[in-house]
């Protein structure tokens, strides 16, 4: 039903139409509303908190009283923060406009936090509509990280972690064996390795430190201390500290290709820059392969200069050289300056090498070499070939040899002959990964770790300097499955010296080098019970036959 009301605008009186409402039959005017439901209505049958959630989790430490906002933030109850932190569990407030918020009192004990909004919203033809409602949070406990450092029972209280950025693990190799000797892990609660080097983990400090001045002894290292508070309590004053050192080896190793910059080598005394590194201890032993002239190298001279030291490994870039003659070059020869040299620790083994290599069309070379005591003619020797390596500074260099000798090759169908043994330290391994190709490539860094190991015993077997400092362990399984000539060969034998010419030159076999089986120590495992069976057949043995020796005996008056 329609009806018509008279509304009088200055002198003209415009007639004002009002309908009934379709649910409760109430007059309104449609023309403000434009539709057939009056404005009552429309608040009963909308609900524009539709989508907005009523109900919330917040994480609270009871132990710090702190929220999770994340990052964890102190909060007092009923406070503005805690306001933002719960109006940031709600979803749908994007949808609606937020005139008013505030919290509801509820009792702490009851882990409440009730909290009363008022939304607007535009529902029809500019109809604007206003609703409140009340939304409740639950207080979960959870422990923030602070909290969990304090209480949780820290096994460890120092760590060092040793670290050298190269392809292989030859000086990790030997620093191993070189802890196990002189026992220098035996504080370590637990050893993890990783892709660059090892973690040592101790339950304090001094034991740390004692680990790190070990190494400075025998390697040259950069040591970084840091330290991580874990708690504190303030009454007392007392801080509890996780510290950890940071021990960083130099990318240089043993039988690595060195090439120098420029400078550097004036302050050396004028050297070559092309080097070769024969030692690594408390700095780094280079030689020169043109002059076979020593130079040290410190940590500190090496850190000023790394970006501009280039460093080439022998595993990667190594090549084979047929030894065709070697000549020995005697001292008669040589300067007496250079004789006289305290740093030319190879004088005595200075040799003239002639070699033929594939790439050069079997060719014959001459270079000179400090393994003399070493290559024979015939063998196989492993070095640098410089004509076929592709490195850029070289062009820069006038003078520097064609090969580098380093090492003579091993076969590897010796290594089945071997008759020592290493042991090896208990380390985890941290960077197991799952996964199909991820499993593979694991077993790939497997492999080529047991090839390295390979590698270094073969150094070994062939290095007394490197034997002084290792323990060699005998391999019964081995040793019983040579045969007699073959054990006769490990004997020990003495070293003939041959002296010529008044030089010091000598001669030695081939097996000289070799281990021997008086060399080795027996491995002593406690695991293993002793046998008394025998030990007592035997005194029993002993005991009967004096027995026996009694009863011939005669006594006379």
């Amino acid at each position: 039903m329609m009806e018509t009301e008279n509304q009088q605008i200055g002198n003209q009186i415009k007639p004002k139409t009002t309908i009934l409402c379709s649910i409760c039959d109430l007059a309104f005017t449609p023309s403000e509303q434009k539709t057939l439901i009056c404005t009552n209505c429309i608040i009963n049958q909308t609900d524009i908190t539709v989508g907005i959630t009523k109900e919330g989790i917040v994480n609270y430490c009871r132990f710090c009283h702190r929220y999770l906002r994340p990052p964890w933030t102190l909060c007092e109850r009923e406070s503005k923060e805690l306001l933002s932190i719960c109006l940031k569990r709600l979803r749908g407030l994007n949808k609606v406009k937020i005139i008013d918020a505030a919290f509801v009192y509820t009792e702490p004990s009851s882990k409440r936090i009730k909290v009363k909004l008022t939304v607007q919203k535009e529902v029809l033809n500019n109809t604007n509509m206003q609703q409140t409602f009340i939304c409740e949070f639950v207080e979960h406990y959870q422990q923030c990280e602070d909290c969990k450092k304090e209480f949780t029972p820290h096994t460890w209280g120092a760590a060092v972690q040793v670290r050298q950025r190269v392809d292989h693990k030859k000086t990790f190799f030997y620093l191993e064996q070189l802890l196990l000797k002189y026992n220098a892990n035996d504080k370590v609660l637990k050893i993890e390795q990783v892709d660059d080097g090892l973690d040592f983990f101790y339950k304090s400090k001094s034991h740390a430190n004692r680990l790190v001045e070990y190494l400075s002894t025998i390697l040259p290292i950069r040591v970084k201390p840091s330290k991580q508070l874990v708690s504190h309590d303030a009454s007392s004053n007392l801080f509890n500290y996780k510290y950890v050192y940071a021990v960083d080896l130099p990318k240089v190793c043993k039988d690595d290709l060195v090439i120098l910059p420029q400078k550097l080598c004036k302050e050396l005394g004028g050297v070559g820059r092309v080097q070769l590194c024969y030692k690594l201890t408390t700095i780094i032993h280079l030689i020169d392969p043109l002059s076979m002239k020593c130079s040290d190298l410190s940590i500190e001279a090496f850190s000023l200069y790394e970006n501009e030291i280039e460093v080439y490994n022998l595993k990667t870039h190594q090549h084979e050289f047929t030894v065709v003659d070697v000549e020995r070059i005697h001292t008669r020869n040589l300067n007496e300056s250079y004789i006289s040299s305290s740093q030319n620790a190879f004088l005595p083994k200075l040799t003239k090498v002639t070699i033929i290599r594939e790439s050069n069309n079997y060719v014959p070379v001459t270079v000179k070499s400090h393994l003399g005591d070493i290559l024979k003619t015939g063998q196989v020797a492993i070095g640098y070939d410089l004509t076929q390596l592709t490195i850029e500074s070289l062009e820069d260099i006038s003078n520097y040899p064609e090969c580098i000798l380093v090492k003579r090759q091993i076969n590897k169908e010796a290594r089945k002959q071997r008759i020592f043994k290493l042991k090896r330290l208990e380390a985890q391994n941290v960077m197991e990964e799952e996964g199909g190709e991820r499993k593979r490539n694991q077993q790939k860094k497997q492999n080529d770790q047991e090839e390295q190991f390979e590698e270094f015993l073969d150094d070994v077997e062939k290095d007394k300097e490197m034997r002084k400092n290792i323990n060699l362990y005998r391999d019964e399984e081995k040793i019983k499955k040579l045969s007699k000539e073959d054990l006769k060969k490990k004997q020990k034998k003495q070293v003939q010296l041959q002296k010529k010419d008044n030089d010091d030159e000598w001669q030695d076999d081939d097996e000289e080098d070799d281990v021997k089986l008086e060399d080795l120590m027996k491995d002593l495992n406690l695991e293993d019970k002793p046998e008394l069976a025998e030990p007592v057949d035997e005194a029993q043995d002993e005991i009967n036959q004096f027995i026996t020796k009694l009863e011939k005996v005669t006594i006379e008056k």
